[in-house]
């Protein structure tokens, strides 16, 4: 009796990390993977549960909505800069404004290339989008302020590139 129970556990604990392996969701996999390339795992976790799709996506659509959230953010700045641009008191600040501008009206419909070649299984170049796109904050960061907006849009662009960089 003693002797089937030990077994029992053994098999059980030999068994435990394929159990875990088939039970873990698409968004933790992912996560654990892109957590050592300035992901976060609970962050990615977090944020790619924020979308609804995300429950019913694989690794490649994960990359997708990663993609599309950046995008959403590039957006919100764009729109963020244009109502600097509209409240400008001199043209000092109206150059600046439509410098900044300049660079998001240029990096959203790049992100959107990013997330249709992601899609498409085109990894390799999306993920050189997604590396360049990262300097859209930090070029405007000394042109206008952008607040939190900045580094939310850096986070968001770091995970959509690393889960591209993971899907290679």
């Amino acid at each position: 009796m003693r002797r089937s129970v030990f077994l029992s556990l053994l098999l059980l604990l030999l068994l435990l990390p394929f159990i875990r392996a088939i039970s873990a969701s698409p968004i933790e996999d992912v996560c654990e993977n892109v957590q050592d390339s300035y992901v976060d795992k609970e962050y990615c976790i977090r944020t790619l549960k924020s979308d609804l799709r995300s429950s019913k996506a694989d690794a490649k659509g994960l990359g997708v909505i990663a993609a599309e959230l950046t995008i959403a953010k590039a957006t919100v700045i764009r729109s963020h800069i244009n109502e600097l641009l509209k409240n400008a008191s001199n043209s000092y600040d109206r150059r600046r404004a439509e410098a900044a501008l300049l660079i998001f009206s240029n990096v959203i419909p790049s992100l959107r290339w990013s997330a249709d070649s992601i899609a498409s299984k085109f990894y390799a170049s999306a993920g050189a989008v997604l590396f360049v796109a990262l300097d859209a904050a930090s070029a405007c960061v000394g042109v206008v302020e952008l607040g939190d907006a900045a580094d939310d849009y850096v986070n968001l662009t770091l995970l959509a590139q690393a889960i591209t960089l993971h899907l290679r």
